[in-house]
């Protein structure tokens, strides 16, 4: 997972959380067991621009 931090640019910590909230599936290193191993397509991913959910104002709001 620290490489994968690196390539997208964030702390292994902030990669964590992402992991977390998106759900990408961590697999266990057959190697190290202590070493999680997550995909590059579903890190990249994690780099992809999202559209932004606007709040919706109706017709007696004010827009701040």
């Amino acid at each position: 997972m620290s490489e994968a931090a690196r390539r997208i640019a964030v702390s292994r910590i902030s990669l964590r959380r992402s992991v977390d909230r998106e759900a990408i599936p961590v697999f266990e290193d057959p190697l190290d067991r202590r070493c999680r191993l997550v995909r590059i397509v579903d890190v990249d991913r994690l780099r992809q621009p999202r559209p932004i959910r606007l709040a919706s104002v109706g017709p007696g709001d004010a827009a701040a």
